[in-house]
């Protein structure tokens, strides 16, 4: 039995690998048998060139130097910025503790604890006043109220709750809210239960506030006072 002949098409598709000496001996044995035989495959492995594949040129030191110092830069920089973001937040948060949650946290201390709409609610009564405190939302530095109102309060005017906010931002003034049987006013006053107009919307009922006020003034004047009796220390 004669060995089977392998065909030059065959020979052609494995002289790359033959040349660049990346097939098995058993292939290469293979090749060269053949080549001895015949002349054409001989003369094309001969004269096949294998690509050289070109080495990458070595950065040099000083472009090494200049890659590496950017890439510090940059990561300095960025450094900075995170430092100064979780800077700029712990001191928001720290502020916010301090001013906002720490005080009311006191305020709130020892009442009983409701949710509404308006968040969390906090109250106490000693049977004449209602004390209320809303929890400040999370650093939110214009949020969270204290109030005081009176139970069973009424007059010839038909009030039917009368509510002293003191505003523990800036200068100490309070807020007034006064709920009729027309209608529920709120405006803002003075220490001395003086309409204050700074801050404050002009409406067309102000004459009509002004005159609740005056007509309320020593039911204000008194939960002012226990506003003052019960937060004295953070309202001075």
């Amino acid at each position: 039995m004669t060995e089977k002949k392998i065909p030059c098409n065959v020979i052609v598709d494995l002289l790359p690998l033959y040349k660049e000496d990346i097939c098995s001996e058993e292939t290469k044995d293979i090749v060269e048998e053949h080549i001895r035989g015949c002349e054409d495959c001989r003369l094309l492995c001969e004269t096949m060139t294998v690509p050289e594949i070109k080495a990458k040129e070595a950065p040099t030191e000083r472009e090494t130097f200049k890659k590496v110092g950017k890439k510090l830069k940059k990561g300095k920089l960025y450094r900075r910025v995170l430092i100064f973001l979780f800077a700029i937040i712990a001191a928001v948060n720290v502020a916010w503790l301090k001013l906002k949650f720490f005080p009311y946290k006191d305020f709130a201390f020892g009442m009983a604890e409701y949710y509404t709409d308006d968040g969390k609610l906090y109250q106490e009564s000693d049977g004449k006043y209602y004390y209320n405190v809303v929890m400040p939302n999370y650093l939110e530095f214009f949020t969270g109220k204290l109030y005081i109102w009176k139970s069973g309060y009424q007059k010839d005017n038909k009030v039917t709750e009368l509510r002293v906010i003191p505003r523990i931002i800036g200068d100490t003034k309070y807020a007034v809210t006064i709920k009729t049987n027309s209608g529920i006013y709120g405006v803002p006053i003075t220490k001395s239960l003086e309409f204050d107009p700074s801050g404050y919307k002009v409406h067309d009922n102000d004459d009509l506030i002004k005159q609740l006020i005056v007509e309320n003034h020593d039911e204000i004047e008194e939960l002012m006072r226990a506003a003052q009796d019960k937060w004295g220390d953070y309202l001075k």
